[in-house]
């Protein structure tokens, strides 16, 4: 039986609150807080593991336990922005709905795999949601050694048989690239984060997807890397239009991979004296709240944040309910908000 927040709260020395924000991965409580109330959950939770051929995934029982396992490899991507809090809750939600209990553990930076993996294999649960936002092909390796029903929930591998839930990245980014395409735009750029991940692989080939679909080649596509902080990408970006590159020719339009890279190269375009959307349009990919409040507010691409969890979930429950010997991969479909920052040229 899991130990509850007021008892949390006391063992550790912290308000309910502050345990309440620390499961939900919200802000608010530094990282050593959040692992404590963690492992205080997980102790709760954990009984002598029974020997792994005796674990038992047909389904029969009405109540079983599912592990969450948010992996931060790096943390450029996955931080306190609404969307990630919402996969968690959304799984927790739907989890509660079959009557599985949800534990969630958190893989951080620096963290050595295998001691983690040996932690997971200790749990008694039935099956493992991972995010897998930042994860790579050896990290995936680990997780699938446990041999337990596995879901991928924000990221796909192509060449790995392994079920996942993610968003359709490839055809959001060539949405925003037709849109752009549509209002007279040929010369356009994209925004790359500097760190890849599976996810900015996919944006990149909707980028290139819409050059080839439009026969663009012939034009100007500079591809300039940022960060993945605001900060980042708007310091970087001002070094960029310091010192560009002799052959440097600045597009109508660019694409980002983040709302984030988007904003800052933004503010350091605006500084260097272009007007937006007039001299040079935007198109971001997140739609976190500071859109709407810039200047001019950003059009972006809204992705699905209740929806991907909560398949997730319930793809691992059918996976733990019944024997398959096939693997899916859904990709859930998002939105593009059209706001002020991108101008029509076709006249």
């Amino acid at each position: 039986m899991r130990i509850k927040n007021k008892e949390i709260a006391e063992k550790l020395g912290i308000s309910v609150t502050a345990v309440s924000l620390a499961i939900n991965n919200r802000p608010g409580v530094s990282e050593e807080t959040r692992q404590k109330v963690i492992q205080l959950i997980n102790e709760s939770l954990s009984l002598s593991p029974a020997p792994h051929s005796t674990i038992n995934y047909s389904g029969n029982n009405s109540v079983g336990s599912i592990l969450l396992s948010v992996h931060k490899k790096h943390g450029h991507v996955i931080n306190d922005k609404p969307f990630f809090s919402n996969l968690l809750e959304t799984c927790q939600q739907e989890a509660m709905k079959s009557n599985y209990a949800l534990t969630i553990a958190h893989y951080i930076p620096g963290q050595n795999i295998d001691e983690y993996i040996e932690y997971i294999r200790s749990l008694k649960i039935d099956g493992i949601v991972v995010m897998a936002t930042e994860i790579d092909n050896d990290d995936l390796s680990h997780y699938r050694s446990l041999n337990i029903p596995l879901v991928l929930l924000d990221g796909s591998f192509d060449l790995a048989d392994v079920d996942s839930v993610a968003l359709d990245n490839q055809t959001a980014i060539f949405r925003a690239f037709d849109y752009g395409y549509q209002l007279g735009h040929r010369n356009i750029g994209f925004l790359k984060s500097e760190v890849f991940i599976n996810n900015f692989g996919h944006h990149f080939d909707g980028f290139m997807k819409g050059i080839r679909t439009y026969n663009l080649d012939e034009y100007n596509h500079p591809v300039i890397e940022l960060p993945c902080s605001i900060e980042g990408a708007y310091n970087q970006m001002k070094e960029f239009l310091a010192n560009p590159p002799a052959n440097f020719q600045m597009p109508t339009l660019f694409l980002a991979d983040l709302d984030f890279i988007a904003l800052g190269a933004m503010q350091a375009i605006k500084e260097a004296g272009y007007s937006i959307p007039d001299d040079i349009s935007f198109i971001g990919y997140d739609d976190v709240s500071a859109c709407e409040i810039f200047d001019p507010p950003l059009t972006t691409t809204r992705v699905n944040r209740m929806d991907v969890g909560r398949i997730a979930t319930r793809r691992l429950i059918q996976k733990m309910n019944r024997t398959e010997n096939y693997y899916t991969t859904t990709q859930v479909s998002s939105e593009l908000i059209i706001r002020k920052s991108v101008k029509n040229i076709n006249n």
